[in-house]
């Protein structure tokens, strides 16, 4: 674990993949290793971009998807310099979603990826990014309450899953069945980090 410390931590998944209650767990193991950790996440809908996230999502706004992508974007940005301080102090960041939930989701609606990844470009990067795989269907069983605009499509979380699942070929991801119970889960991402630790410098 100690090979965490100044490194910034993505979990990532479609919705109801169990992303908050791994962030949380996995910044209690590294606190509980003598690691200063922080957990936060994106959307950050506390910030006033994310108070406009928070109005399409509810039906309230009507962006063309080119303009939400932005807007998601911006919403990190405005986060930017406190994620590179908390990284020049050595502090372990967990993020719920990051950069690569832009790129899967402007995917799945059609955005072309070197036009995504350039208006990202110049964001801190992801040291590590652990990918919560769960179908689609698996998804919408998880979820009790109220769906938003991404949430109740099938179609647009399987188009999601597949760029994930194209991402994740990249160095430095980890892919996590989390179709299981939370216990499970947690053992599974805890197996496939110490795998990663043991066989990085």
């Amino acid at each position: 674990m100690k090979q965490l410390a100044g490194k910034l931590i993505v979990v990532e998944g479609i919705d109801q993949a169990g992303k908050q209650t791994v962030c949380e767990w996995l910044v209690g193991q590294l606190r509980a290793a003598g690691i200063p950790a922080e957990q936060t996440g994106f959307p950050d809908y506390a910030t006033p971009l994310g108070h406009e996230i928070t109005a399409f999502l509810r039906g309230e706004r009507a962006y063309p998807a080119e303009a939400r992508q932005l807007l998601y974007t911006a919403n990190r940005w405005e986060r930017a310099a406190e994620l590179r301080a908390w990284l020049a102090e050595g502090r372990a960041i967990v993020v719920d979603r990051y950069i690569a939930s832009g790129v899967a989701y402007g995917t799945a609606q059609g955005l072309d990826m070197d036009w995504m990844l350039a208006v990202e470009r110049g964001l801190p990067p992801a040291d590590l990014t652990i990918l919560l795989d769960i179908t689609p269907e698996v998804s919408l069983a998880r979820k009790t309450t109220a769906r938003d605009t991404y949430e109740a499509r099938t179609d647009l979380l399987a188009r999601a899953r597949d760029a994930y699942l194209t991402l994740a070929r990249e160095p430095g991801w980890l892919v996590v069945d989390a179709a299981a119970d939370r216990d499970t889960v947690r053992a599974r991402v805890l197996a496939a980090l110490q795998r990663h630790l043991a066989t990085t410098p």
